[in-house]
């Protein structure tokens, strides 16, 4: 006699699908939550192919404690030749930012785009076209 399938049970390729759906969900969230991952999603979302030794340099800046949290752009120029943009607060983010960058395998150098912002002052270049501003609107005496 054959069996009859019980329309309350749910069968196995439903069962499958939700598990799928949750360990989609899990893998979504996991790689949104992390900032790694959702500068990774973002990346790829505007098409942007990074190259390997940009790969590199991007997670150990990314993976350090004192400049993970800046948001950087790396370039490679020509291989082994990288530029790394981006805005860092004060000389020793500036520096250590440089350093892992030029300890990355394969890099032989690095071309220095940083812009060093002081404490609670925007970054240099920003006060630099500011005074050149202010210079402009200010009155001549007659």
């Amino acid at each position: 006699m054959a069996k009859s399938s019980d329309p309350d049970q749910p069968g196995l390729a439903l069962k499958i699908g939700i598990a799928g759906m949750i360990g989609l969900g899990a893998v979504v969230s996991g790689l949104l939550i992390s900032r790694g991952g959702r500068r990774l999603v973002k990346e790829a979302w505007q098409g942007r192919r990074r190259t390997r030794i940009e790969d590199r340099i991007l997670d150990v800046l990314w993976a350090d404690p004192v400049v993970g949290r800046r948001d950087f752009e790396v370039e490679e120029i020509e291989p082994g030749l990288v530029r790394l943009s981006g805005v860092v607060r004060g000389r020793r983010e500036h520096g250590r930012a440089l350093r892992l960058a030029r300890a990355v395998k394969d890099v032989q150098a690095v071309r220095d785009d940083l812009i060093v912002e002081r404490r609670g002052r925007p970054p240099v270049s920003e006060r630099a076209r500011r005074l050149v501003t202010a210079r402009r609107r200010r009155p001549r005496d007659e």
